[in-house]
């Protein structure tokens, strides 16, 4: 196996990553993405106007290439402010 196919492998997995965790993040929002209007309307202060032009095909592209990494730097950041605070 060539360093190549080894890096498209890992290239693979980084994407997939970003997708599964794209996918539980837009699962985890679906109160939030519905419409509620008795809800809105006791908290007019915290109602997304722009809920409505979510589209989900519009999400993968920044999935895929940004949110691995981000995530990645998220856990190793709450890992050393462990440390820190510890």
């Amino acid at each position: 196996m060539e360093i190549e196919e080894i890096l498209y492998i890992l290239l693979g997995v980084y994407m997939f990553l970003g997708f599964l965790s794209f996918e539980w993040a837009w699962a985890s929002v679906k109160s939030i993405r519905k419409v509620d209007e008795e809800r809105d309307s006791k908290y007019p202060a915290f109602r997304r106007w722009d809920v409505n032009k979510w589209k989900k095909w519009k999400f993968y592209f920044g999935a895929m290439t940004l949110m691995p990494i981000r995530l990645f730097c998220s856990i190793i950041l709450l890992i050393i402010c462990y440390i820190l605070v510890k």
